[in-house]
């Protein structure tokens, strides 16, 4: 006796050989998709570390800036100190990273190369900041009575100094080449 093959056992055949392949083309798609997710995640995560890493650098030479800023206003007050003049011109005059204003060899802070040990004077800070952090003095000058005071930043006179004043530079570079922050401030002594 032979078995006969309905009409209805041969479409579902028909119907199986026709999705043969179907689960490997889905599993392929859905294999596609996790990986450019975890393609956008890792790149995320890299932009996300190269920034914070950039922000780190730029926090680590500004403290070491305000260290350099530091360290100058401490050798300028040791070097009145240990200087009997009261003339503070004399006290600066022909020391490395010391300058007089309105003089030709004060250096522009914009240029790199003003940064060197010629002109400024290496700080102390970090030692794996060193030959990255670097300060100079600039002689303002000294109000010689209360009626004739210094011209400050914003233009007024300030009549109550009888102080010499010195304004205080500090750059510091960080870990990555390009990293560089300048302070600068006023101070009397």
């Amino acid at each position: 006796m032979k078995a006969s093959v309905s009409v209805f056992d041969r479409r579902k055949y028909l119907l199986r050989r026709g999705q043969r392949g179907a689960a490997l083309i889905v599993a392929l798609i859905m294999l596609i998709l996790v990986s450019l997710l975890g393609a956008a995640g890792f790149f995320m995560s890299t932009t996300e570390a190269r920034g914070a890493s950039g922000w780190s650098d730029r926090q680590r030479a500004l403290f070491a800036a305000e260290g350099a800023l530091k360290e100058a206003e401490s050798a300028v007050k040791t070097l009145i100190a240990a200087n009997s003049s009261t003339d503070a011109r004399l006290v600066v005059t022909g020391r490395t990273g010391y300058y007089i204003r309105h003089d030709s060899t004060i250096p522009d802070v914009s240029v790199a190369s003003n940064w060197n040990t010629t002109n400024a004077i290496t700080a102390t800070i970090a030692d794996d900041l060193s030959g990255k952090v670097f300060y100079f003095v600039v002689y303002e000058g000294v109000a010689p009575t209360l009626d004739q005071g210094l011209l400050q930043g914003n233009g007024n006179v300030n009549q109550s100094s009888t102080r010499p004043r010195f304004t205080l530079y500090a750059m510091a570079g960080g870990y990555k080449d390009g990293t560089q922050v300048v302070l600068s401030t006023s101070e009397e002594f």
